[in-house]
């Protein structure tokens, strides 16, 4: 076979990845310019207590990071939710759930990343954006092509080297450390005080608040690269949500503090207008820097997570079988990284054409918010729905009190919807053509739309499909022969 091959044939995904490569993915989409946006957004309207806001985010939001520990740990294939849902609710769901949260995404986020950082760049040594924008797709379509374990360590490194700035940048401003270059404390209102629509105000930034952290779980879908997938990547999921936490707040702090919140309210970059009044030029300058290392860490997590989402659907023919081929020299899933560019593009030279504006960013992310809290309350349910199902199948990490706090995260999810109704119609359109064209992909394939796939048959594919996994390997033969018996007996 010429050209790709099949990962079923010979080739195999590597596994190399370890828990630093696996704590990068987790972090490496949260701490991106929207997600930045979307905390100077929050600090606008929420003032000093936009951190009881993101405190109030995170509780749905580490509910979820519960889900998607267990349900890899089950499951550590390449499909991710498409596979945790398939022996849940059955193919529809499993293909809707992946292309409403993942693909729109790409769509809405992807580009509005690069843009960003193309901005960044043009207000530091005044290349335009444009040119800076595609050089920055090339470059991440590369790395992907050439192979995961350089991405791992490209993005291990750069989130590293960004998140400290980030804290130190934050540290600085919470401290004062700007007052000595005129940095006044009094525009941004008395530490402390409640903001001027009160707690009705708070409450509202939640759904914004959760953009801190959605995306975190986009290390899930490299499970079939990583050594120790139900050891790494549950505890790297954790461990993200709340070390993005801290950072958020601690910037948040100064950020109040010094800047004026109407400011913030009406800026496409609050974060960087906030280091400005926090620090001076160099405090500017520092978050423009950060703000492309953030357009490429965050791309970069797209660039690894969605094409090997589509490589999983591809196996349970949920879409073209072209995305379940790989290169057979880089064994990189490459029909999908080329599909994930198109999708980038298509946002990037819509937003050029239009200018990047805070209402225009507000819609690209909210909308994608909505239909991502609804992957996400599938995915809580696919873990409530499993352990009444196979309640004996071997986890190896498992959700803490599943039967609590899978509810409250649900609940958390749809009070977060609740929150975007600005933005429902526009989400509510795109979910109904993806919807659309589930129903459409499936009929013209003779796919029936409830059909649920058994775990016994999930992980047979994925033992199939995937290198040996020291622990899940010996402890799914077992239950496999037990369940073989059980069938026999």
């Amino acid at each position: 076979m010429s050209g790709f091959e099949y990962r079923g044939d010979h080739q195999k995904l590597k596994r190399t990845l370890g828990f630093l490569p696996t704590f990068g993915a987790t972090v490496g989409l949260v701490v991106s310019g929207t997600a930045m946006f979307s905390v100077g957004n929050v600090g606008a309207i929420a003032g000093d207590w936009a951190w009881l806001a993101g405190l109030i985010g995170l509780v749905p939001m580490m509910c979820a990071a519960f889900a998607y520990g267990e349900l890899t740990a089950m499951m550590p294939g390449g499909g991710m939710v498409s596979d945790y849902t398939l022996p849940a609710f059955g193919r529809f769901w499993s293909m809707f759930a992946l292309l409403s949260g993942y693909v729109l995404l790409i769509a809405c986020d992807g580009g509005t990343q690069l843009v960003m950082g193309g901005l960044s760049m043009e207000s530091l040594v005044g290349v335009p954006q444009p040119i800076v924008t595609f050089a920055i797709l090339i470059i991440l379509f590369l790395i992907n092509m050439f192979g995961v374990e350089f991405y791992g360590r490209s993005e291990a490194v750069l989130t590293i080297i960004m998140m400290v700035i980030y804290v130190v940048l934050g540290a600085l401003g919470a401290a004062g450390a700007g007052e000595a270059g005129g940095a006044d404390p009094s525009v941004g209102g008395s530490f402390g005080e409640m903001p001027a629509g009160g707690w009705a105000a708070i409450f509202g930034t939640i759904g914004t608040a959760v953009w801190f952290y959605i995306g975190f779980e986009f290390t899930c879908p490299l499970a079939e690269e990583n050594r120790k997938p139900y050891r790494h990547i549950p505890w790297a999921l954790i461990i993200g949500l709340l070390t993005i936490y801290a950072c958020d707040t601690l910037f948040l702090v100064g950020a109040t503090q010094y800047t004026p919140l109407d400011v913030m309210a009406t800026s496409a970059i609050p974060h960087v207008d906030a280091s400005v009044y926090m620090l001076g030029t160099a405090g500017g300058i520092t978050m423009s820097v950060i703000t492309i290392l953030a357009a490429f860490t965050s791309a970069n997590a797209e660039y690894a997570a969605l094409p090997r989402m589509l490589y999983g659907l591809s196996r349970e023919h949920l879409v073209p079988l072209i995305f379940g081929k790989i290169h057979p020299k880089y064994r990189t899933p490459v029909p999908g990284l080329i599909f994930t560019t198109c999708l980038m593009l298509i946002a990037v030279v819509y937003i050029t054409v239009n200018g990047a504006n805070v209402d225009l960013v507000l819609t690209f992310i909210m909308t994608a918010c909505v239909a991502w809290m609804v992957t996400y309350t599938i995915a809580l349910l696919d873990v409530l729905v499993l352990r009444k199902k196979y309640p004996d199948f071997p986890r190896l990490w498992k959700a803490p009190a599943v039967w609590v706090t899978m509810p409250i995260g649900i609940a958390g999810l749809v009070f977060t919807i609740y929150t975007l109704s600005d933005y429902w119609l526009n989400a509510i359109i795109c979910d109904g053509v993806i919807a659309a064209y589930c129903i459409i992909w499936m009929k013209a394939k003779g796919i029936r739309l409830g059909e649920i796939i058994p775990l016994e048959d999930m992980v047979k594919d994925i033992r199939e499909r995937s290198e040996y996994i020291e622990g899940w390997d010996e402890a799914v033969s077992a239950w496999l022969e037990k369940r073989a018996d059980a069938v026999f007996s």
